[in-house]
């Protein structure tokens, strides 16, 4: 005869039962512990509400989404963008880029700051200067939008970005600018009080680079009423670039002007063939018209368009 020894660990009264079996079959015979998976080597079917509990306990080691924080911060820089004056008048008032407001929420320090004139008035030669955080003594010259672009850039190496808009508006009633593509190609501005403009060219009726700014060879040109509202001023001339130039009136007389380009010789080489010249007109802050001609003429005068300020149009020529 065989004999079993049972331990004392808990026994189910399914084992044993299955104990009795195998004793009365045979001297041979399995038992069939609580953490086996009955009947799998054994052919005997166990219903399953009988069968022992073989369930995995669960890790206490695991991490799951709602209690466990991810391991790498994923907090990002934050950029900030600022200017001003805005508006600012051009080319005479300066503005400031800011972008010290910046910061980042998970503490980590920013570690450059890199502002870029991302978009300008076409034909202006406005540059951002170098700096930092804060970008001071930025110059328009044209009128028009201004777009500066900030990059952050944390220790970690995330970068955030933004952007701030900065409006160039003329204070004075006429602002007549022109800028050219060839350089250093030298154009000339001219405004004059009348449509014959003709024989008015180079006199005390036509105002440009040799009468009409501070430095002129001849002093400033006297239109009109007593007192500078309704004089004519020539803010920029540029010889060797690519202009910008402007001439503005703060208050004009009801007269009609017209706006002509001198393709002037003698400051360079004046061998540079079709180059290619706009004109705008801005009245009251807003630009009313803009045109673009063909210049090949060395030592040639064009006329652009006519100024009827007592109507506010603006006609081609």
């Amino acid at each position: 005869m065989s004999y079993i020894k049972i331990l004392a660990a808990p026994v189910t009264i399914t084992t044993l039962i299955i104990i009795v079996m195998t004793m009365g079959c045979a001297s041979d015979y399995k038992v069939i512990s609580g953490d086996a998976n009955p009947g799998a080597d054994t052919g005997i079917s166990i219903p399953p509400e009988d069968r022992p509990d073989v369930s995995v306990p669960e890790d206490k080691d695991t991490k799951t989404e709602e209690d466990t924080e991810t391991e790498v911060d994923k907090g990002l820089p934050v950029a900030v963008c600022s200017v001003s004056p805005n508006p600012v008048h051009p080319p005479v008032e300066t503005a400031t880029w800011d972008g010290s407001a910046s910061y980042d929420a998970s503490g980590y320090a920013i570690t450059s700051y890199t502002w870029t004139l991302t978009s300008q008035p076409g034909g202006s030669a406005a540059t951002m200067p170098n700096g930092g955080a804060v970008i001071p003594n930025f110059q328009p010259d044209l009128a028009g939008q201004y777009v500066g672009t900030l990059v952050i850039t944390n220790e970690m190496g995330l970068s955030d970005s933004c952007e701030a808009i900065l409006e160039s508006v003329p204070t004075e009633n006429l602002w007549v600018e022109m800028y050219w593509t060839v350089e250093p190609d030298d154009m000339d501005l001219h405004l004059i009080n009348t449509t014959a403009w003709n024989s008015a060219l180079e006199t005390n009726d036509d105002c440009y680079y040799a009468n009409c700014t501070p430095s002129s060879w001849w002093g400033s040109v006297q239109w009109g009423d007593p007192g500078t509202q309704d004089d004519p001023n020539l803010d920029l001339d540029d010889i060797y670039g690519t202009g910008p130039e402007n001439i503005n009136i703060q208050q004009p007389q009801p007269w009609t002007y017209t706006v002509v380009v001198h393709d002037y010789t003698g400051s360079t080489s004046d061998t540079y063939g079709d180059n290619e010249v706009t004109v705008n007109v801005y009245i009251n802050g807003l630009l009313q018209w803009s045109d673009t001609k063909i210049i090949s003429g060395d030592g040639s005068y064009t006329p652009f368009c006519h100024i009827d300020w007592a109507t506010f149009s603006v006609t081609s020529l």
